[in-house]
């Protein structure tokens, strides 16, 4: 899985540019020979405006929601993106500067008010962002654009309309995460753009990410200590009861390669969520730079990749063929921007799902920007 192909920084920089919205959806340029049954759409978010005017926004995650489609019918594919309507969209672009604060990027009052509002501004407390730029849920018949916050979004996924922001209630415990400190630096976008070289020495200095399967035990009653309470017969993952009653963890490492990552990573969830599964399908990250689709047989650890120079993909979805027999029966979709061609920059990419051989792309002569999550609605 260890990527022969070198990738120019320069180019990967463009996919953290501001572009815009579309009038209307435009027509893709078909290579190769799309599945008659795969009739619906790619659905995805992520980033699209990077500064208002002079101010720009500091954070990977701070970029105006941006929603995108590309809509597959009788072989042809057509490709559409708008901004979702946010408040703190509209609002940064009537008043042309940030207003809301977001995750990495401080809001300051108006320098238009008086001093004195200005100054009790501060005590009003921060304004929570609705800037909903990570995914797209559905929740009964509608779809929902969401973020890290308590705001979600309802949307038309035909016409990409904004409709109405709702108030999610979040109760329970939140878990925080401790990050490499890499991770977190990098999704400052004023190290991409301005730190590239140190970036990539950082990158260099990472700890090296794995694949790692645990097993849980579910039934611990009256086992002898330091005993492996593991007995599925696939994994060399181990679970020990110890002396005080507690449970001592051992991965097996599924994959590890020398400044590789696989990120994002999807299954075939319409047959085999919650169910005991094979393969996993995943963006692959060379330095940090996601270069590669991959595939990952969790119990033979095999491996099956496509890659192409100069090219960066988004993470994979799975779609499954309707007469499905075999778990990887499907199609894998991605988009796919190439920045250092000057036409058709970006194309959606269908993958055979079984070998990761190529059966078709769609290329749009616009740029697109980096996307986080999305889902295909049939």
């Amino acid at each position: 899985m260890v990527s022969r192909l070198e990738h120019p920084a320069g180019g990967y920089k463009k996919i953290f540019e501001s572009c815009e919205e579309l009038a209307e959806p435009i027509p893709a340029h078909v290579s190769g020979n799309i599945p008659a049954w795969l009739t619906g759409s790619l659905l995805r978010m992520g980033p699209g405006l990077f500064e208002i005017g002079d101010e720009p926004f500091y954070h990977l995650f701070d970029g105006q929601a941006l929603m995108h489609k590309f809509d597959l019918k009788d072989g042809h594919v057509t490709y559409y993106r708008r901004f979702i309507r946010t408040d703190a969209y509209v609002r940064a672009m009537t008043e042309k500067r940030i207003v809301i604060t977001e995750f990495g990027t401080a809001a300051y009052p108006d320098p238009c008010k008086n001093i004195f509002s200005r100054f009790f501004t501060y005590f009003q407390g921060i304004e929570v962002t609705d800037n909903c730029l990570v995914n797209i849920y559905p929740i009964g018949e509608d779809f929902y654009a969401c973020t890290e916050t308590n705001y979600i979004t309802k949307v038309d996924p035909d016409t990409l309309e904004t409709i109405k922001k709702t108030i999610v209630i979040i109760c329970g415990p939140l878990s925080l995460i401790d990050r490499h400190d890499f991770v977190y630096n990098y999704l400052y976008l004023a190290n991409v753009r301005q730190n590239w070289e140190e970036v990539k020495k950082a990158a260099i200095r990472a700890p090296q990410p794995e694949v790692r399967r645990y097993v849980l035990p579910l039934d611990i009653h009256r086992e002898e200590q330091g005993k492996n309470l593991v007995s599925l017969p696939y994994t060399t993952a181990t679970a020990v009861m110890c002396s005080d009653g507690t449970v001592w963890l051992e991965p097996e490492v599924l994959f590890s390669g020398p400044h590789q990552a696989f990120e994002f990573p999807q299954i075939n969830y319409k047959k085999y969520c919650g169910k005991n599964y094979t393969f996993a399908y995943g963006l692959g990250l060379n330095h940090f730079v996601p270069d590669r689709i991959c595939k990952l047989n969790v119990k033979s650890k095999e491996t099956w990749i496509w890659q192409e120079p100069d090219a960066y993909p988004s993470e994979p979805l799975f779609v499954q063929s309707p007469d499905a027999k075999d778990e990887d029966d499907g199609v894998l979709l991605s988009i796919v921007v190439k920045p250092g061609v000057t036409q058709r920059p970006a194309f959606l990419l269908i993958l055979n799902a079984t070998d990761l051989t190529e059966i078709a792309r769609a290329e749009v002569d616009v740029m697109i920007p980096v996307t986080l999550h999305g889902l295909y609605k049939p």
